[in-house]
């Protein structure tokens, strides 16, 4: 093992520019074993753990700038969640910072930080990602040279180190997590117990002209529906994408999309997701956060004097993520086809905004591959580290096994989705998640 005194030497250095640390990670900083060869079974790491988010903004932010991350990881995304979604449904911040233990001081900043939370669950207490819940991609941030310090068949060693300095838990249940972090192969994928979510997510990458884009991925006769759908809407009033700029404007829209939505959810059959706990606040939160300018676009369809439809989308280094869209389906307008011009009309803004790539997020709905040509595989790990969590373990992974088999059958997905709807929308009836 790592001399104790060499342990507290680096810690303390790392301290002058985290001055929390020490406090913070009193008796859970661990070095990893080191054995003598051209590879080692371990890593030199330094961990530690903290439970103050806010204090870790300026490591946090360096490393989501530098390093590989998705907008769900950055520090603006998961602060906002914890202080609306995570902090009144009693999730406790355990954050884990790696550090270069051949570093001096903090050296370059810290190879990755895993943004875990602990949560009581029906029986014990689980492990997950923040940001769960509302986060389409969850993992952890890795500095470039995360590949160069950890590598290939080191990291299960280093997360058996990890569960050691975490606080106790039943289960971990990290899910949604993409196989690859930026450029990087995501280290999760080394583990135990990983299985294939049960949607993946959906990418397309820009071209420096919307014209040139669209030219390439219409056909003809594409591009012949979308010019009749325009102009049957044009015949309701203008048409015009409308990016809300000042606080009350971007309130009202999502408010107009949480409506929207809700009615949506309604009509499926389906949970209302702005009913949970701090929900609606996060979404409004973060479009407003006066720190994190430019991070959330809100923005609407407008067809005359309506609002046809709405957009909640995040900038985050180049990709925009469409991350929520609503359109008001009791219009005269509705089968216009408003949901669609938007999204064109958000692609086309995305590109003239410099943005090279345009991430669909999750869910494999069909109009998605008229525009994708990436597919990002998402993947879930669920381990038990007590007896007791077996007991959520089992049953939640059989569940999740049966929901990817429905969702990617087809002619299941849709006699679940057409039964979902009837039942949800029964006297009494209790909305259906899967």
């Amino acid at each position: 093992m790592k001399a104790l005194t060499q342990t507290k030497e680096i810690q303390s250095n790392i301290s002058m520019s985290v001055p929390h640390l020490a406090a913070k990670t009193q008796g859970k900083v661990h070095s990893a074993e080191v054995l003598e060869g051209p590879w080692r079974v371990s890593p030199e790491v330094l961990l530690s753990v903290h439970d103050d988010i806010a204090s870790l903004a300026p490591i946090w932010k360096n490393i989501e700038k530098t390093g590989d991350c998705t907008a769900f990881q950055s520090f603006t995304f998961q602060s906002n969640w914890f202080n609306h979604i995570g902090r009144v449904t009693g999730v406790k911040p355990c954050v884990v910072v790696g550090w270069d233990a051949q570093a001096e001081g903090e050296g370059e900043g810290p190879l990755f930080i895993m943004p875990f939370g602990i949560t009581k669950s029906t029986f014990g207490t689980k492990l997950i990602w923040m940001g769960a819940g509302v986060a389409d991609y969850q993992g952890p941030l890795l500095a470039k040279s995360f590949g160069l310090s950890v590598r290939p068949g080191q990291f299960k060693t280093l997360w058996k180190q990890i569960l050691e300095v975490l606080p106790e838990h039943d289960v971990a249940e990290l899910i949604s997590m993409p196989e690859k972090i930026g450029g990087q192969a995501n280290p999760f994928m080394q583990l135990d117990n990983v299985s294939q979510h049960a949607s993946s997510a959906h990418l397309t990458r820009l071209k420096p002209t919307w014209d040139e884009y669209y030219g390439e991925k219409r056909s003809s006769g594409s591009k012949k529906r979308d010019r009749q759908k325009r102009r049957k809407l044009e015949e309701y009033g203008a048409v015009e994408l409308v990016v809300a700029k000042d606080e009350a404007k971007i309130l009202a829209t999502v408010d107009t999309l949480i409506e929207q939505k809700s009615a949506c959810f309604a009509r499926m059959g389906v949970q209302n997701m702005f009913e949970k706990p701090g929900v609606r606040d996060f979404y409004k939160a973060l479009a407003t956060d006066a720190e994190a300018e430019g991070f959330v676009e809100v923005s609407h369809l407008q067809v005359g004097e309506a609002v046809a439809a709405a957009n909640w989308g995040i900038s985050f280094k180049g990709c925009y993520y469409y991350v929520m869209m609503s359109y008001d389906q009791q219009a005269e307008f509705a089968n216009r086809g408003p949901g669609m011009i938007q999204l064109m009309a958000l692609m086309q803004n995305a590109t003239d905004n410099g943005h090279t790539e345009f991430d669909f997020t999750v869910g494999d709905e069909g109009y998605k591959s008229d525009w994708c040509e990436v597919e990002t595989l998402l993947f879930d790990h669920i381990a038990a580290t007590t007896v007791r969590g077996l007991l959520t373990r089992l049953p939640r992974t059989s569940f999740l096994k049966v929901k990817r088999f429905i969702k990617q059958t087809p002619v299941l997905w849709e006699a679940f989705t057409r039964l979902r709807a009837v039942a949800g929308n029964l006297p009494g009836a209790v909305a259906i998640r899967v």
